[in-house]
């Protein structure tokens, strides 16, 4: 791992997340880098994030603009001032742009290996009307996104959750949870939630799982079938029963009606759970 991104607001969870991808970095000696976007109307297209002015802009807005600008930039550093991180290289980047638009073009740009992301969560009519910038991350995202909630001081993972149907093809998935594993020692726990509509026998069921565990050369694992009503909430009562430090799961990444009629445990999950959770978009 080489490069992590981390997105923020400057909100609380942002500074968690931030504080969180600065323990991975000293595992790894990945460089971080903070970045925020500046999300303006269409119209403010005139100004960039240097500071510079487009011919044709408004007196006003260019006033509007440099004021945000210089307060951006403020609070920038006071998050870097806020959290030591000797040792890890972190730079800083403020960009006028649309945010999703901008953390997948950093992505791909500057290869990112990581995003670590904060997340309010979001419940309801508010989930099921605007989402959140997060959930939107770990639909399209082409690397691992890492998810925090609430502050983590020395991050450290011993349980790890991973939860799956073991149908599709995880093999680019499983790539990333494997070193993900290895980078903190943890014993990685393979369960499949086993609902009333969809219900397998346990013989089945094991062998699916060992099967899995054995064609990815899995160490320190355990095997798990958990009953529940919703798959979702198997995932959460098992990871609480465990005292899973992290859960781990592929995401489709459908968009739109799709995504609605479908949905995404992954997703719902970054929304709705106290514990860190791991994606990675199945391509």
């Amino acid at each position: 791992m080489r490069r992590i991104l981390v997105p923020t607001d400057f909100s609380e969870e942002a500074r968690n997340a931030y504080e969180v991808a600065i323990s991975i970095a000293r595992r790894t000696g990945a460089a971080i880098k903070l970045l925020h976007v500046v999300e303006t109307p269409y119209y403010s297209s005139n100004f960039s994030a240097t500071g510079d002015v487009m011919l044709g802009s408004d007196n006003m807005e260019q006033v509007f603009m440099l004021r945000l600008l210089e307060s951006t930039k403020s609070q920038m550093n006071e998050l870097l001032r806020s959290l030591p991180h000797d040792g890890v290289e972190v730079v800083q980047e403020v960009d006028v742009d649309r945010p999703i638009s901008k953390i997948r073009r950093t992505i791909k740009e500057d290869n990112v290996d990581l995003v670590v992301m904060g997340s309010k969560g979001s419940s309801g009519l508010d989930e099921f009307l605007i989402g959140s910038n997060t959930e939107k991350v770990v639909r399209t995202a082409e690397c691992p996104v890492l998810t925090v909630k609430h502050r983590i001081p020395n991050f450290n993972v011993r349980e790890i959750v991973l939860a799956s149907d073991f149908k599709r093809e995880i093999g680019h998935a499983m790539s990333h949870f494997k070193n993900f594993q290895e980078l903190f020692g943890a014993r990685l726990h393979l369960v499949y939630i086993n609902t009333p509509g969809a219900f397998e026998s346990s013989s089945n069921l094991r062998q699916k799982l060992q099967y899995t565990a054995e064609k990815y050369s899995l160490q320190n694992y355990s095997i798990n079938i958990y009953n529940d009503v919703m798959e979702e909430d198997g995932i959460l009562h098992f990871a609480n029963d465990i005292q899973a430090d992290l859960i781990m799961m592929a995401t489709h990444g459908r968009t739109g009606l799709a995504h609605l009629l479908s949905g995404s445990i992954a997703e719902d999950l970054v929304n709705h759970t106290r514990i860190p959770v791991l994606t990675v978009h199945l391509k």
